[in-house]
């Protein structure tokens, strides 16, 4: 069974394709698709612009270039919010072209992760990269310290092609007078620092958007030597690099990292719409006993030979059911998903799956009121909550209930709080509206506490 989906989901154009593998298997990959020179992610004439600019604050400022400093060494520029429970959050969906001819193109490992005349490192956000940027979960810090030499913002920042708009952005120059661009974020995320501003390792600059010539949320990482875009600089060490002869990271990862980026118990499978709608991930942490889950994988650079081995584990350890998702080649981003039955009996499971020598786990509940204290057969339970999904708007209501205070709180898919109220119910009758029209597109919790217990509902917000 195979069938064809296409989704303009990822930068510089995406599409997907999905099929079932077996009869109980269901996912595919995320086919690439790339920009060409004629259609750079940034243009000659921005780059003109960019050096313009860049002369003019070094002289405005007063700023000095400092080129007898030792080089400028790199750390990882993305950083997860406090939180974040996926194991990763990205691949690598381009390197710098260090082919100069005009029709062809290779990377820094002689490999063709790359298009004509790309000029930087495309991080690129995986899974969810709309549900991410909405919910500023991915920071842009500094790579090096330096001083904020240009910077850009207020520009729309959900592109879904190629095209000549501005991007948000942040530029640094390092001791050594080398200069790193960071682009592509998130409108009116960037630092409050300004111009001239120095900055440290791992401060803050903004946070992973689509602004700019991009169609999905990534970081376009780019390094000069000098102020001059000619001093074009590859920060990866490799046998194709004719840039530069050794690495500009401190510690440089390696060309591939397969690996399992999320795993999740869902309630059912991720939805995943067109660019820039936000995707819905559709995961849980409490389930109703012996219902049919659905079991979601994503994996990064997922290469032939390696298997995915996936199990359920009792609360006790012992393996409630185990398969094998046999990776056939190689792929730069898929996800795989399988309906599953859960067990019957109450408790905290987990899901663990374990690819190329790693392994990851999600811990689940089945019959979070058994295990939790959780009161799901009061008449509590039975307040209505209407419409989920929602577009912004929730009415609660219910009858025959017990009198007094009811605490409700909203969390996140980090387990942040991000809304508290409270009612005091009399003459057993309930009637309330929570809004959510201020909160991010996703998935929420919404937990109502009373004196004789407290359930949990979940809650999807979409347009």
């Amino acid at each position: 069974m195979k069938n064809i989906l296409l989704l303009s989901f990822m930068f510089c154009a995406f599409a997907f394709s999905s099929f079932a593998q077996t009869s109980m298997e269901y996912g595919g990959e995320y086919v690439y698709s790339t920009n060409d020179a004629a259609h750079p992610c940034i243009t000659n004439e921005q780059y003109k612009a960019i050096e313009k600019k860049c002369a003019e604050a070094l002289k405005l400022y007063g700023i000095p270039m400092q080129k007898k400093a030792a080089r400028t060494h790199f750390y990882w520029p993305l950083k997860p919010v406090s939180g974040f429970k996926d194991s990763s959050y990205y691949y690598i969906g381009n390197y710098v072209d260090q082919d100069t001819t005009d029709t062809s193109f290779k990377d820094y490992n002689c490999g063709r992760t790359t298009y004509d005349g790309h000029r930087g490192t495309d991080i690129v956000m995986q899974p969810f990269p709309f549900y991410k940027m909405d919910n500023n979960q991915i920071h842009i810090v500094a790579a090096a310290a330096g001083i904020i030499i240009q910077k850009s913002d207020g520009y729309f920042d959900k592109n879904c092609a190629s095209n000549n708009n501005t991007a948000n952005y942040v530029i640094l120059m390092h001791p050594d007078s080398s200069f790193s661009l960071y682009w592509h974020m998130k409108r009116n995320s960037l630092t409050s620092k300004k111009v001239g501003d120095a900055v440290a390792v791992g401060d803050f600059l903004g946070i992973v958007g689509s602004s700019g010539a991009s169609s999905g949320p990534h970081l376009h990482f780019e390094v000069w030597k000098n102020i001059n875009k000619s001093s074009l600089q590859d920060p990866y060490a490799g046998t194709c690099n004719k840039l530069n002869d050794s690495t500009w990271w401190v510690n440089q990862k390696a060309y591939t990292e397969p690996a399992i980026i999320a795993a999740d118990m869902d309630t059912a499978p991720p939805i995943l719409p067109a660019c820039p709608n936000t995707e819905t991930p559709n995961e849980d942490s409490c389930f109703t006993p012996g219902i049919k889950g659905v079991v979601t994988i994503f994996i990064r650079n997922e290469t032939a030979g390696i298997s995915a081995i996936v199990k359920i584990l009792n609360p006790d350890g012992t393996t409630y059911l185990t398969w094998t998702h046999k990776s056939i080649k190689y792929y730069n981003c898929t996800y795989w998903y399988w309906y599953k039955t859960l067990p019957t009996t109450p408790g905290v499971y987990t899901l663990e799956v374990t690819y190329n020598g790693k392994t990851v786990d999600k811990k689940f509940t089945v019959d979070c009121g058994a295990v939790s204290g959780i009161q799901s057969a009061t008449n509590e339970s039975q307040i209505q909550i209407s419409p989920n999904p929602t577009n912004g708007i929730l009415n609660l209501s219910g009858s025959d209930l017990h009198n007094g205070n009811y605490n409700f709180t909203i969390q996140n898919v980090l387990g942040q709080i991000v809304l508290q109220d409270h009612s005091l119910i009399q003459n057993n009758n309930f009637q309330k509206i929570i809004s959510l029209s201020n909160f991010p597109n996703g998935v929420y919790l919404l937990t109502i506490e009373t004196g004789n217990g407290k359930i949990i509902r979940k809650i999807v917000k979409q347009d």
